[in-house]
């Protein structure tokens, strides 16, 4: 049985003490304060509790081999910060622990069966939205290429399996630049809540809803893309197509466990319904359409009209810095009136498998310093720099998993096919009909018909949400 080296371990959580050079600037990294030993219950794996909505133990295949803990620990710095027991674990969903089990202990929480049932009810209207990160990811159970950008077969195989309508949560990608953008311009001319945080990584909204609680205003107010598209889907989709809404099923296809997580947050409801009922992941996807004996290589197909259309930005979501250069490119537009020159269209400062990047950027006559990372201890320090009055940046965009949704639990994840779903990514923002959030004719239909102006009242009800104070958690 393998186990833990404790000195290793003890050296790697508690003294990481490094330094991260970002461009032509250093910033030294303290090791955070621990509230007591992670030893202190001896355990030898994470505690994760049947009702943990995202992740699943199972202790049959546990060899309590500590490497969860590890990841935990080092990586998303999380366990050690209190005092864990059998009974009692803290957890943000990330799933980097799923990640880290070679024995398949642990795995994100399985709902495709729930998906199915659904289907197969005819009372019931099931609707899929695909996120970005899933087309690039689903070919690896399916034996193609690693990074193979398969979002045809994805629509034509989900089709096959039943779903009555397929979306592009891209579509919502969009919307979340137009309104993200608009509260950074805001927030920048009022000079208030300096920097901004993306809000788009549950796992990360709920760290620092734990761990920096007194920093919650400094995050966006915007929902993530599979916020807004559920919102969505029960209002104004619903509308168009005359559908009830207390029929629907709208179900995420999602690369990540944290999704799960999000979904059950009592402030992302639509007119009193959950905007979004099931996520599965791509692994999920790829267990739905083996059990109905659908080849994903042999379907194709298209989205359905109505938020099914998306530009390049809405692409990149999925890859570490994509946020950030969608974000951008329209709030240079919304600035300037034109659209951003080729360095700012690719900012290469902030692509790439650094855990923590930087660029400084020229928008007319405002000057930006903006910040990438992924992985908690990354952005400890960023939020440990917003403490004690040293942070120089305006926006920054975090994410939980290595290279941003491309690395999230609910797809294999190593580095060279990390770098191959990222390129592939970007080679579709680069084909896009338009590479530009602002110029999606849908995201220009949905706030004449339905949204109004954005960062406006129907705007905040819809794509808009709120944070709390967990620190009692701990």
């Amino acid at each position: 049985m393998k186990k833990v080296d404790r000195r290793k371990f003890i050296r790697n959580v508690f003294a990481y003490n490094t330094t991260l050079i970002l461009g032509a600037n250093i910033i030294g990294a303290c090791s955070k304060e621990v509230l007591g030993s992670p030893y202190e219950s001896e355990l030898e794996y994470l505690p994760i509790q049947y009702d943990n909505p995202a992740i699943s133990l199972n202790m049959n295949k546990c060899e309590e081999c500590g490497d969860c803990i590890e990841a935990c620990a080092e990586k998303q710095r999380v366990f050690g910060t209190y005092t864990a027991s059998p009974a009692n674990h803290v957890c943000i969903h990330c799933g980097t622990c799923i990640m880290k089990c070679e024995e398949g202990a642990l795995t994100a929480k399985p709902h495709w069966q729930e998906v199915l049932h659904a289907i197969d009810d005819p009372s019931k209207i099931v609707i899929v939205s695909v996120s970005p990160a899933v087309r690039v990811g689903i070919g690896d159970y399916f034996d193609m290429d690693e990074g193979s950008f398969l979002i045809e077969n994805i629509i034509g195989s989900c089709r096959a399996a039943g779903f009555d309508y397929v979306l592009d949560t891209n579509f919502s990608a969009d919307l979340t630049i137009m309104e993200e953008a608009y509260e950074l311009q805001k927030r920048i001319q009022e000079n208030t809540l300096i920097p901004q945080f993306t809000s788009c990584c549950p796992a990360w909204v709920k760290y620092v809803e734990i761990f920096y609680p007194s920093l919650l205003d400094y995050l966006s107010t915007v929902r993530s893309p599979i916020g807004m598209q559920g919102s969505l889907v029960k209002s104004y989709f619903a509308q168009n197509k005359g559908l009830d809404p207390n029929s629907i099923i709208h179900v995420a296809l999602a690369p990540c466990s944290a999704k799960k997580y999000k979904i059950t947050r009592g402030e992302l409801t639509t007119d009193g319904l959950p905007s979004n009922d099931i996520v599965i992941t791509t692994k999920e996807l790829a267990l739905l359409l083996k059990s109905r004996n659908i080849d994903l290589t042999a379907q194709s197909g298209s989205f359905d009209s109505l938020m099914g259309a998306a530009s390049g930005a809405g692409i990149i979501f999925g890859n570490t810095g994509g946020v950030m250069r969608a974000a951008l490119r329209t709030a240079y537009f919304n600035i300037t009136g034109t659209n951003p020159p080729a360095t700012l269209l690719e900012l290469q400062e902030i692509q790439g498998l650094s855990g923590l990047k930087q660029a400084t950027v020229t928008i007319g006559e405002k000057v930006l310093k903006v910040a990438v990372c992924y992985e908690m201890r990354s952005a400890e320090l960023l939020l440990d720099q917003l403490k004690n009055g040293s942070c120089s940046y305006d926006f920054i965009e975090v994410m939980a998993c290595k290279g941003g949704c491309v690395g999230g639990a609910g797809q294999p994840t190593t580095n060279n096919v990390i770098e191959k779903r990222i390129r592939s990514l970007n080679t579709a923002d680069k084909e896009a009909k338009t590479r530009y959030c602002h110029e999606n004719s849908e995201i220009t239909a949905i706030y004449h018909d339905f949204l109004g102006e954005a960062g406006g009242p129907t705007a905040k009800k819809y794509l808009h949400t709120t944070y709390n104070d967990k620190s009692y958690l701990l």
